[in-house]
């Protein structure tokens, strides 16, 4: 070692070992070898036990729209968390599981038929958020009204319930539209 304590340098950039015989570095290596194989062991063993993603919540999705083209009202309700909110278009929000059934026994469930489309959906934490176009088939109208949701699914102990659920025609009703 130089006198002014700096380490020597050379063409071996580990360093380990310098000075004694090829025996004893070898010996120094084969003691690492366990502990570096210990630890990938580990890495490998945490990659097992993570779970899957949980995917988005599709057969409650499924559910609400057979009740609603069902007609189904008390299924409906059942849909929807204690907390939830329906943001309807052109009219006040419906808060609380209560106000919305009254709210899906007004609106006549059943005799509209709804259809889903083009439904991106993204988990958001504790939420699933869902978005999509709609068609909805009245039976006096020989066209269907298209529009556009907006949903936000929550987990309340093993079941998936909407918690937020927003939706807009993208045209007038018929009757409201301006005469041509």
């Amino acid at each position: 070692m130089p006198s002014n304590g700096a380490l020597p340098l050379g063409d071996d950039a580990s360093m380990i070992g310098q000075g004694k015989a090829e025996g004893e570095r070898v010996m120094n290596r084969l003691h690492l070898a366990p502990w570096i194989a210990l630890m990938a062991l580990a890495g490998l063993a945490g990659c097992e036990s993570a779970k899957a993603p949980e995917p988005f919540p599709q057969a409650a999705a499924d559910g609400w729209l057979a009740a609603f083209n069902s007609g189904d009202v008390a299924g409906l309700a059942l849909m929807y968390s204690l907390e939830s909110q329906l943001l309807p278009p052109d009219e006040p929000n419906v808060s609380g599981h209560d106000a919305i059934a009254e709210f899906w026994k007004s609106y006549n469930p059943g005799v509209v038929r709804l259809e889903v489309s083009e439904v991106e959906t993204a988990r958001l934490g504790d939420y699933w958020f869902r978005e999509g176009s709609y068609s909805a088939l009245y039976p006096a109208e020989g066209e269907p009204r298209i529009g556009k949701f907006i949903e936000l699914w929550v987990k309340v102990d093993s079941a998936w319930l909407l918690y937020r659920h927003m939706w807009s025609p993208n045209a007038p009703p018929p009757a409201a539209m301006p005469a041509a």
